[in-house]
């Protein structure tokens, strides 16, 4: 397991793709951890699972929202390494990965850990490369180091901080590229999701493959806090707390947290779902956060306010909530790719 920071960057920067005895046995243990984190802000399900929604408005700490990750490592590096003000951790160093060593914040990711969204120009040379028979080529080798360097370190922080660190399924985790149970086969600039599909399965084998679609399986769908609200994507219609806890069983809510796409939502579903979640006196100044769909400033304001879009793929930004103050979105956007990001 990754113990401190420097291995953390080593396996971030990584010039070779994981091995695939390490890789199968991280993701067996990160699912085993998912199977089993039934605790007071996972209540279980109606079939004794770890529900799908994660529940922290009785234990609110400063939290980072990370936006779509689509295969960042220096993304994941930026915000582990970000320095936070002295009044939330006042050490000497006072990144976010000590104040997770000191318990200090929790980190909830909300979803696409592969696929760059950088370049269409790397996708469309993969392409070059399947169109002639090689998936396990250059252009694709390269995609895939990013992308499995992000999620093994992803697996290996919710490992070490299992109370602090979590990744809710995006619509990009479907390794399988599947369409069924709320999933839907991916692409964009190619055909991304089966062009990864055969990648992992011929320089890993079904068993890596396999092991990585029952991981996301067993990931939460959406995380509700003392003030906020946060799933992968604008949800198209209302539900409530015991059908969010229930959701891995209801295809529909599936792909209303991950697949919504900007324009399908006829009414406004958010401030209800925010009224069934949240306690009353919270409501006033609360948002309801996603990503998903690309915005093309810091954020994005839908369904009169409260819907808020964070994820700007051209940016590295993150949201800083502190539990002891109402939420302001200029103070709270981070810039974690300007300078001040990097000390």
């Amino acid at each position: 397991m990754l113990k401190d920071f420097s291995r953390i960057k080593a396996g971030l920067f990584s010039s070779n793709l994981p091995g695939h005895d390490y890789l199968f046995n991280l993701c067996e243990k990160t699912c085993d951890l998912l199977e089993k984190e039934i605790t007071d802000y996972r209540p279980a399900d109606n079939k004794g699972r770890a529900g799908a929604l994660l529940d922290f408005t009785s234990n609110p700490l400063p939290t980072i929202i990370v936006p779509d990750i689509h295969a960042r490592p220096d993304f994941i590096f930026n915000i582990l390494n970000y320095k936070l003000p002295k009044e939330y951790i006042n050490y000497s160093d006072r990144s976010i990965f000590h104040a997770l060593k000191k318990g200090l914040v929790r980190i909830i990711c909300v979803g696409d850990a592969l696929h760059t969204e950088k370049t269409i120009n790397r996708w469309q040379a993969i392409q070059a490369e399947f169109d002639s028979g090689i998936s396990t080529g250059p252009y694709m080798s390269a995609e895939m180091l990013e992308g499995l360097n992000t999620i093994t370190v992803l697996m290996e922080l919710k490992l070490l901080f299992p109370d602090l660190v979590h990744f809710l399924k995006g619509n990009h985790e479907n390794i399988l590229n599947k369409s069924g149970n709320g999933d839907f086969a991916f692409g964009k600039y190619a055909d991304e999701g089966y062009m990864v599909k055969k990648f992992m399965f011929d320089f890993y084998g079904d068993d890596v493959l396999y092991m990585i679609s029952c991981l996301e399986k067993e990931l939460p769908l959406i995380s509700v806090n003392k003030d906020y609200v946060i799933s992968h994507a604008e949800p198209e219609n209302v539900y409530f707390l015991h059908e969010f806890i229930n959701a891995r069983e209801n295809p529909k809510i599936i792909e209303d947290l991950t697949w919504t796409a900007n324009g399908d939502v006829k009414t406004l579903t958010v401030p209800k779902i925010m009224k069934a979640l949240l306690k009353k006196d919270n409501l006033e100044g609360s948002y309801y956060f996603a990503g998903h769909r690309p915005v093309n400033g810091d954020f994005s304001f839908r369904q009169n306010g409260l819907f808020v879009q964070i994820h700007n793929p051209s940016k590295q930004n993150i949201v800083f909530i502190d539990p002891n103050k109402k939420i302001n979105l200029e103070e709270s956007i981070l810039h974690l790719d300007k300078k001040r990001g990097k000390k």
